[in-house]
């Protein structure tokens, strides 16, 4: 059985030459030719191997056939490990090499039931990197498509396969890589792609989980964990945001980055203080990139939408011909920016940043530094909660929203010290208390920007005068509501 231990980074088609021409791949070694490789997957009818995360494969690679089983692979941050059983194929399966029971037996009992499911054919280019002594990285460019059922998924991406070195080599050469190309890590791999294709299935946003540490988990280790899972939705996300124009994606991606925020805060005891202090600034600099974008779709969505239902004038069609507009124009300019050269590395770095990570000397007991991190956010919120009460202004409001928002990330991250029960009925009072916090920041930062539209078209200003009137109306009954519930939610 070999590991390997590899990274899949996409890029669009066109980048192509501009990859080949990067210089760590025109000093390094070419292994032979550009070669067409032609892959069949199996599984059967009613998908069981897949079920049980395991593929099965033949490859034509020239005059050659080879036979591959492969287990579900374990990825962290982009990086991912997988066992793999690879040996000649003769027309016949033989599952004799498969060292590991449980994929072995799997495979014997619906050996007769195995049928073609579909196909990837691509051709591969391989290069040899040795950037130093006992570092040796294979990196193949991938070009071609998938097939199943009639339908077509385009391939276009670099894979790095470690094979002497650590994997803090193999990020190194991936973020050298994608400084100046538009790399981005995906986890996704051919065979995931090609069942989702036989499946009919659309690639759809991936919202973040909180992870639930046993109790006996080591800080750092909880931390990590849960940071590596907010790397793969980041990165999946990021993807997805380039390939279709659901603002969900967008959306999921900002929240993942404040996820790691968060994480980055509560766990700070825990982190040496220039990650702290640098990945937090990173990712809030991340983050602000797909505000403008974000904003407009809620704008668009949730607030005037939502005022449309008293337009019985029907005054509001230019304004959200307007935000639609905007709202478009945004999302594309996320999009350049997203496959734009350099545009992977934040991602890459964090992923080598976190596997880089050291122990402390000495960690507290994970529920000792939840219970500091809980007791200094409520002391926040309450705090927050006092301002808001005095000034009833916008921005204590906001700050209010932003000290719930960090009690629910925490209170996730931490679920298994409470009752089970009495957590979800918590949660979910901080989910609607965010919520309508949220509604009430979304319809104060609209009007200032519904107002300069009416500035540059006064023919949208009777439409943004009826807005105002709805909004002050909305949002004096959601500020009467608010604080109490703050209040008794703050004290527990």
């Amino acid at each position: 059985m070999a590991n390997e231990i590899e990274l899949k980074l996409a890029f669009p088609p066109a980048a192509r030459a501009a990859v080949l021409r990067h210089p760590l791949l025109l000093k390094a070694e070419r292994l032979g030719r550009a070669q067409p490789l032609i892959n069949t997957y199996y599984d059967t009818p009613d998908l069981a191997l897949s079920a049980k995360r395991v593929a099965l494969r033949t490859r034509k690679a020239g005059k050659q056939w080879l036979q591959t089983v492969k287990c579900a692979a374990e990825s962290l941050g982009g990086l991912s490990s997988r066992p793999e059983w690879e040996q000649a194929f003769t027309e016949e399966f033989d599952f004799s090499a498969v060292d590991a029971e449980t994929p072995r037996r799997l495979l014997e009992k619906h050996r007769d039931a195995i049928v073609p499911l579909f196909t990837t054919h691509f051709r591969r280019e391989t290069f040899v990197l040795t950037p130093r002594e006992g570092v040796r990285v294979l990196a193949m460019i991938d070009s071609g498509e998938v097939s199943a059922n009639g339908r077509h998924d385009p391939i276009s991406e670099l894979e790095l396969e470690l094979e002497s070195g650590s994997a803090d080599d193999l990020l190194a050469i991936a973020c050298e890589l994608a400084a100046s190309l538009p790399l981005l890590p995906y986890d996704p791999s051919k065979a995931a792609r090609g069942y989702a294709l036989f499946r009919g299935e659309t690639i759809k946003p991936v919202r973040a989980t909180a992870l639930h540490p046993d109790l006996q988990t080591a800080p750092l280790q909880a931390f990590t964990d849960a940071a590596f899972q907010a790397l793969t939705v980041w990165a999946a996300n990021q993807h997805g945001a380039l390939e279709h124009d659901d603002p969900e994606f967008i959306h999921q991606l900002r929240l993942a980055l404040r996820r790691l925020r968060s994480l980055i805060r509560i766990f700070a005891p825990v982190l040496p203080a220039d990650f702290v202090t640098h990945w937090h600034a990173a990712l809030g600099a991340q983050a602000r990139q797909l505000a403008t974008a974000r904003d407009l779709s809620v704008l668009y969505d949730d607030v005037l939408l939502a005022a449309c239902e008293g337009d019985a004038d029907r005054r509001l069609p230019p304004l959200l011909a307007r935000a639609r507009h905007e709202a478009s124009a945004a999302t594309a300019a996320v999009k350049q920016a997203l496959a734009a050269p350099g545009a992977g590395v934040a991602l890459l770095n964090l992923s080598r940043a976190l596997h880089a990570l050291p122990a402390p000397a000495r960690q507290p007991e994970l529920a000792d530094l939840a219970a500091k991190a809980l007791f200094k956010l409520y002391q926040q919120g309450r705090d927050c909660l006092a301002t808001a009460q005095a000034e009833r202004s916008p921005a204590s409001l906001h700050a209010l929203r932003i000290a719930i928002k960090r009690i629910r990330h925490a209170a996730e991250s931490f679920a298994p010290l409470f009752p089970a029960k009495s957590n979800a009925r918590q949660l979910e009072k901080l989910a609607r208390l965010q919520s309508a916090l949220g509604r009430l920041h979304d319809l104060t930062e609209a009007m200032p920007r519904l107002s300069a539209w009416a500035t540059e078209d006064p023919c949208l200003g009777e439409a943004v005068a009826f807005v105002a009137g709805w909004q002050a109306a909305t949002s004096l009954k959601l500020r009467h509501r608010i604080l109490p519930r703050c209040a008794k939610l703050l004290k527990q």
